[in-house]
């Protein structure tokens, strides 16, 4: 059996989110300490885990150099809030997860739908004609077909909800998340209720935002249920994004992250692309 740190929701009453139940060990906190940055790619961690669980992405890798993984197989996760301050590698860590999720999920279990500032960063997917058979829609916020875009995944969540088919699941990947006020009202309407409803439809917003912005979108981000951070140099910034006391991210390095367990922070680093 394969060693990794699967991420599970716990049932716990929700507070502001649910955090993620960590059942293979005991909590506790990593430490971040500086170190050179490994050639340790998406690939050769997933070749680690055997079997690999279902409806799961990976995250990275924590300091005891196990996996650590996020479960989509229970909709209390809810969306998912990448944040932190510029350069932290927040756009990465959205790639690490659609990477893996290539990897491990067929396209008829998955389908994958990006919206972002700045899309030339996206597009190594549409160059593969493997990764393209996994991407659905590729979309600036600026573009036109945005509004559309939206209005057909509503239209996908609420015939899932009137018990129709529920896959392929969707990760629908939001970066550079403050251009959302450059919608339109309906679209900004339609997408969030996809935040708040839509992984129970098997559609998981999957957002980055800078931390600069977190007190400026205070509404938007009540929407979102799960939190992953990275560094952020200032507390106030810092208690927006995660909305628990006395959390401490200014000391992580460039590509590391934390994500709430539960009743503790699990800090990992993520990998580089490709095998």
């Amino acid at each position: 059996m394969s060693t990794a740190h699967p991420l599970i929701n716990t049932n716990r009453p929700l507070k502001a989110f649910p955090g993620i139940g960590l059942k293979s060990r005991p909590q506790r906190q990593f430490l971040p300490r500086k170190r050179a940055v490994e050639s340790l790619t998406v690939g050769k961690i997933l070749s680690s885990v055997r079997p690999f669980p279902v409806n799961t992405v990976l995250l990275g890798r924590c300091e005891d150099r196990l996996p650590l993984l996020m479960s989509f197989s229970d909709p209390g996760i809810g969306s998912i809030l990448v944040g932190g301050d510029t350069g932290c590698g927040k756009t990465h860590h959205l790639q690490v997860m659609v990477d893996s999720a290539l990897r491990t999920h067929s396209p008829k279990d998955l389908q994958i739908a990006i919206m972002a500032h700045k899309p030339d960063e996206w597009t190594y997917l549409e160059s593969s004609p493997w990764k393209k058979k996994y991407l659905q829609v590729l979309h600036a916020w600026y573009d036109r077909q945005v509004d559309q875009m939206v209005e057909e995944f509503v239209n996908l969540a609420e015939d899932r909800k009137m018990g129709q088919r529920s896959r392929p699941a969707v990760m629908l990947i939001l970066d550079d998340f403050n251009f959302i006020e450059g919608l339109s009202m309906e679209a900004q309407v339609g997408l969030r209720w996809l935040l708040a409803y839509g992984p129970q439809s098997n559609i998981w917003p999957i957002a980055a935002i800078k931390s600069d912005y977190g007190q400026h979108y205070r509404y938007w981000m009540e929407a979102f249920r799960s939190r992953i951070i990275g560094r952020v140099s200032h507390r106030e910034n810092l208690e927006h994004l995660t909305l628990v006391p006395g959390s401490q991210m200014k000391t992580l390095d460039s590509s590391e992250f934390r994500v709430w367990g539960g009743a503790d922070w699990f800090t990992y680093r993520l990998p580089l692309l490709g095998d």
